[in-house]
């Protein structure tokens, strides 16, 4: 079914006999039958617009009887988009009041059938007689026959557009002496016959625009003495039909238009009546020559369009007589040439449009037209502009110069143009603007100098204070700062330079009011906070180089709604890199594209993973295209690419060389375990919980012996393709974390006994190809959760009835492809879900082929290989053998079943010894647990209880407490947002709140630096260093404040909190950094206990001190509520005030 019809039955309407508008649209009704409106009578208003259009296969059916006398008082019928074909002859007849009558498309063919025409005798003449309006557009009328509308003498509009008519009798019109408005547009018209207009006297606007017209009588529009609008647009017309007795007589004419036809001359007269008209419309014509005087009598024209033609030359006198002309649009010809006097008499025109032609040089015509609004010279083959070009033009607004050859912009060329508000310099081949050179433009709103080849805009915009708007792009500027454009600037394109930073070097993001900012396609590749203006709203910085997005970039920009980092070399980002200001309720969160970037799965990834695609947190963008980020693993063994949201989370890992865990105290020291050291020739990765510890010795060259100090904590060793004849007894010792270890393809041929012992944790173990020779039954003693066991591919001859009975939790064995002959393989574990066979020599005797027989049946498809498993007699495999599964196989002699299992009484102590032993083990267990985590387990206690376990308070702690602040917060002004919305309210507005001294915040302008550091750190119980990058790259390259931070900590290293923001490459450490590091407490922000360390850290605030009604809680995992702190400490009891300024 592709419709449901629709109906409307007789009578059913005949209680509504007050009604007077009646519309029905989009019911799928099929017909309408007589006295479907019978009882309607002061029905007005009727509309039955179905939309059967819509359904070419549906259409509605009016029968006779419809509109009836009843319907005396209807003055508006619409009865469009209803798929009509035919009506019932003279079906309107019977509304004598109708005076609007829409029957736009449909699919009526012959006009006659409405009975408007013809006799005019009898009861017939009253047939529309009152009717104004007629639609008929858009139907498959082709013709209009002779007196087809004569009985509508009222008729003011016919509108006949879009249809198919190629014929018109000569009378076709008689009748409508009272016609106004008629639109033929859009038929198939050729000619027109003479008489044609002869009734409609009274006729304005005539539309003929869009047919094939390539004729006109000479006294077609003879006696139209009232027409204003006569369209002739885009049809065939040449200027042998457009003459001087074309348009005689139209003396009332407003606009003309003959545009898109074949005219290629105008002549003198063809316009010699039409003193009215105020449009001309002649382009897309083939104008070559303009007749001098020809426009001589048109003194009231004040638009003239010769756009699209041929015209070369505009002589002194071919405009002349052109008093009121306002625009001129000569664009697209081939004028190499205006005569300076060309626009003599049309000294008010203030539109000229001279784009697209061939002028080298701006045209000095532009003299005699000094109140110019907007001069388009675009797209011409000028090539130097000089002071006197424009220098009549004060009143100048919009100067287009677009697609020139201009090279250099001098000072003083737009000098006089104050006026202008508008300049498009763009796509030439400008490679300097002189500074200064719109000094003198500040009512300058918008410029383009996009497309051409400046190296720099230094001294161009900064006295522009009205400038909103600033297209730079595909330039080779290789330098940018914000200084550069104005403060009020709000739309800037820079994409496709060379700019490889975004320099804000006097820190005015906040002053700046850009809301659309495009820097794609340079050559950034770093992006910080300070880089982004607070103001901006959509930012994209696509195709670049960046390759790190530093923490808080994004933040305190309230106004983002889209930021693209699309095609960037982006491999790694923080949480922080993203985050932004909390977004009130209601708003929508800014949209952020981050793909075609080659991010890296390692630890740092795993929350981007995770990220909430639809409904993040308030204080989170949406990000778009999540489902399309790709990302390298960064250890697969194939480093292939994935789709982040795919990758296992056991994938996302990171690389390390050496680490030393912060409760790990041996790391200066031999054999210390909790070190964690990458063997020579491998690589290591870990992942962010350090719970994947992966270590990848392949292929290292290791030959009789395996790396020195393997990691204790490994959780998978790779130790394949190496020369390892002989692994010895405990070679993993300690590696209890172990659960992969690969040993294939290493030319391993003897294992020692407890080999593998302590590997408690090992799931799969791969001594596949190797020579191994046999098993003695001791070599994977230990191994209990052993799940996989890959044995395949080695010399095997012989295996101990014992040697799998310990692997209580195998579920995968391969034996393929060794060179067992008997073997009870029935013995082997039923739980295997997966074993094979093939390609060993087994034994045809009879009993034991029977009794495979019967093993491979019964584990059915755990046997991967069974239908390759074949024996052979006297163990030759030369010979083709036989399939134990399938073929009768000829037996040779008997079998006798050497499986021996060795059990031992256990004795009646046992049960207590192992409880006890157990109870044993649980305690150092404990004890060991205590002592590893002793530190997070104080600051446990602290953060629940405010208990410090195993410490006491020092003379120096107990003199502190009269100390003003209880830290000094040293850091670098471009953390502040880092400091100010995150650090500070949460320690000041926390429970309980701590004075701190913020140096950004606290301390004046013009005090000497070292001084106040060193009077802050001594008034203040603790000193937290926030160490970022940024703060290595800036405040600690001053002399001043490092030397000030060496004095005053030297002796109170113990007082220093470093809390370290993002990633601090070691490279830019210097020893004291390093040193700092190494003895005092080391925070990194973003763990899960960051707060509860921290304020463990901190000095305990004093009961007296604490604020009685304090309702404020703290706030932790870093998502702090966002709110300015801007508080100054004073002790009321000292007057010594601390304040400093970086």
């Amino acid at each position: 079914m592709f419709y449901f019809y629709s109906s409307l039955t007789p009578g059913s309407l005949h209680t509504l006999t007050d009604l007077r508008e009646l519309t029905v649209e989009y019911c799928k009704i099929a017909n309408l039958t007589a006295g479907a409106f019978r009882g309607l009578r002061q029905l007005r208003n009727l509309t039955i617009s179905t939309h059967n259009t819509d359904w070419s296969l549906v259409s509605l059916e009016i029968f006779g009887g419809v509109f009836t006398e009843e319907l005396a008082l209807l003055d508006r019928l619409d009865l469009s988009v209803n798929n009509l074909w035919t009506l019932p002859e003279g079906a309107f007849c019977p509304l004598h009041s109708l005076q609007f009558l829409n029957l736009t498309r449909n699919r009526l063919r012959d006009v006659q059938i409405l009975r408007f025409g013809g006799s005019t005798s009898g009861g017939s003449q009253r047939c529309g007689a009152n009717l104004k309006t007629l639609d008929l557009s858009n139907n498959s009328i082709d013709s209009l026959s002779g007196s087809g509308f004569t009985k509508l003498n009222r008729l003011q509009q016919l509108y006949l557009q879009s249809n198919s008519i190629t014929y018109m009798a000569d009378h076709a019109l008689d009748g409508l002496t009272s016609l106004v408005s008629l639109n033929l547009a859009d038929n198939k018209l050729v000619n027109l016959p003479p008489e044609l207009f002869s009734d409609t006297r009274e006729l304005k606007e005539l539309h003929l625009q869009n047919n094939s017209i390539n004729v006109l009588g000479p006294d077609l529009f003879t006696g139209l003495s009232q027409l204003m609008v006569l369209d002739l647009s885009d049809n065939e017309l040449t200027d042998e039909w457009i003459n001087g007795s074309t348009f005689a007589g139209l003396l009332r004419l407003v606009l003309l238009s003959i545009a898109g036809n074949n005219i290629a001359k105008l002549e003198p007269s063809v316009f010699r009546d039409l003193y009215s008209l105020q449009i001309l419309r002649l382009e897309e014509n083939a104008i070559e020559t303009i007749a001098e005087n020809t426009f001589t009598t048109l003194n009231n024209l004040h638009t003239l369009s010769l756009s699209n033609n041929k015209l070369t030359m505009i002589d002194s006198n071919t405009l002349s007589g052109l008093y009121g002309l306002n625009v001129l649009s000569l664009d697209s010809n081939n004028i190499q040439y205006i005569d300076p006097e060309a626009l003599k008499n049309s000294s008010s025109l203030q539109d000229l449009h001279l784009n697209s032609n061939k002028l080298y040089d701006v045209p000095a015509v532009l003299a005699e037209v000094p109140h110019l609004k907007t001069l388009d010279l675009g797209d011409n083959q000028i090539t130097e502009l000089f002071n006197s070009s424009f220098s009549s033009m004060k009143d100048l607004v919009g100067l287009r110069l677009t697609e020139n050859n201009l090279t250099n912009i001098s000072k003083g060329v737009f000098d006089k143009m104050v006026s202008l508000k508008i300049l498009n310099l763009s796509d030439n081949k400008i490679q300097r603007v002189q500074a200064g050179s719109f000094d003198s433009n500040t009512n300058l709103l918008a410029v383009r100098l996009d497309g051409n080849y400046l190296t720099e805009i230094n001294g161009l915009f900064g006295k522009l204070p009205n400038l909103v708007w600033l297209n730079i792009s595909e330039n080779l500027l290789q330098w940018f700062d914000y200084a550069q454009i104005p403060t009020g600037l709000q739309w800037l394109d820079i994409h496709s330079n060379q700019i490889a930073e975004l320099g804000n070097y006097f820190e005015i993001e906040s002053q700046l009011h850009l809301t659309m900012f495009d820097a794609s396609n340079n050559k950034l590749t770093e992006i910080t906070g300070s880089a982004i203006p607070d103001s901006v709203e959509i930012l994209n910085l696509s195709n670049n180089l960046i390759t790190k997005v530093q923490s808080y970039t994004f933040f305190k920009k309230p106004n983002l709604t889209r930021v693209e980092l699309v095609g960037n070399q982006i491999k790694s980002l923080t949480q922080n890199s993203l985050r932004i200001s909390t977004i009130p309720p209601g708003k929508p969160l800014p949209e952020f594209y981050i793909s075609n970037n080659p991010f890296q799965c390692d630890c740092t990834m795993q929350w981007l993973q995770n990220y909430p695609s639809e409904h993040p947190e308030r204080n989170k963008p949406r990000l778009m295209d999540l489902d399309t980020v790709s990302c390298k693993l960064l250890y697969n063994r194939v480093n292939t690419y994935v789709l982040l949201k795919t990758a296992s989370p056991y994938q996302f890992l990171c690389q390390y060389e050496s680490n030393c865990f912060p409760f790990c105290h041996c790391c200066d020291f031999d054999a210390c375990d909790c070190e964690m050291t990458c063997p020579t020739n491998c690589t290591c990765y870990h992942d962010l919980s350090w719970s994947a510890n992966v270590v990848d010795c392949s292929n290292s060259g290791y030959v009789n012996t395996l790396p020195e100090r393997i990691p204790m904590d490994s959780t998978q060793l790779y130790m394949d393709g190496n020369d390892i004849r002989t692994v010895g007894s405990h070679s993993f010792i300690g590696r209890k974390k172990l659960q992969v270890l690969f040993l294939n393809g290493s030319n391993v041929e003897i294992i020692h006994n407890r080999t593998f012992n302590g590997l408690k944790e090992l799931e799969l173990l791969r001594l596949d190809d190797n020579k191994l020779g046999e098993l003695k039954g001791y070599e994977f003693e230990g191994l209990e959760n052993l799940r996989e066991l890959y044995l395949q591919h080695n010399r095997i001859t012989s295996i101990h009835n014992s040697t799998f009975a310990v692997l209580l939790e195998l579920r995968i064995l391969n034996l393929d492809n060794n060179r067992l002959v008997k073997y009870s393989v029935w013995h082997l574990s039923p739980q295997l879900t997966q074993i094979t066979l093939a390609g060993n020599p087994w034994s045809c005797e009879c009993e034991y082929t029977e009794r495979f027989r019967d093993y491979l049946l019964y584990t059915g498809t755990a046997a991967a290989d069974a239908n390759a498993i074949r024996c052979y007699n006297n163990s030759s495999e030369t010979e083709p053998g036989y399939s134990i599964l399938r073929d009768n196989v000829t037996c040779t002699g008997s079998y006798t079943s050497t499986t021996i299992i060795q059990r031992q009484e256990l004795q009646d102590y046992i049960p207590l010894l192992v409880g006890t032993l157990a109870l044993f083990s649980l305690v150092i267990v404990i004890t060991c647990l205590l002592f590893v985590y002793r530190q997070e387990l104080r600051v446990w206690c602290h953060s629940k209880f405010g208990v410090r376990l195993f410490s006491r308070t020092s003379d120096f702690e107990m003199d502190d407490r009269d100390k003003l602040f209880d830290a000094f917060v040293s850091y670098s002004s471009k953390d502040e947002a880092f400091v100010a919305e995150e650090l500070a309210p949460v320690l000041e507005n926390g429970d309980p709140p701590y004075k701190l001294c913020l140096h950004y915040r606290e301390f004046p302008v013009g005090g000497f630096l070292a001084d106040t550091i060193v009077q802050a750190v001594e008034s203040s119980r603790r000193t937290i260093m926030v160490l970022s990058e940024n703060f290595i790259k800036s405040e600690w390259c001053r002399f001043e404040f490092k030397s000030a931070h060496h004095q005053v900590l030297r002796d109170r290293r113990r007082r220093l909190i470093v809390v370290v923001l993002g990633e601090v490459p070691d490279k830019d450490l210097d020893p004291d950094i390093r040193l700092y590091l190494k003895t005092n407490t080391y925070l990194q922000w973003g763990d899960k206990l960051f707060w509860e360390k921290l304020k463990f850290a901190l000095p305990d605030i004093p009961n007296n001190q604490r604020p009685k009604n304090n309702h404020i809680h703290p706030r932790h995992n870093h998502q702090p509520q966002h709110h300015h702190v801007h508080r100054n400490h004073n002790n009321h009891n000292n007057a010594r005030s601390v304040a400093i300024h970086i």
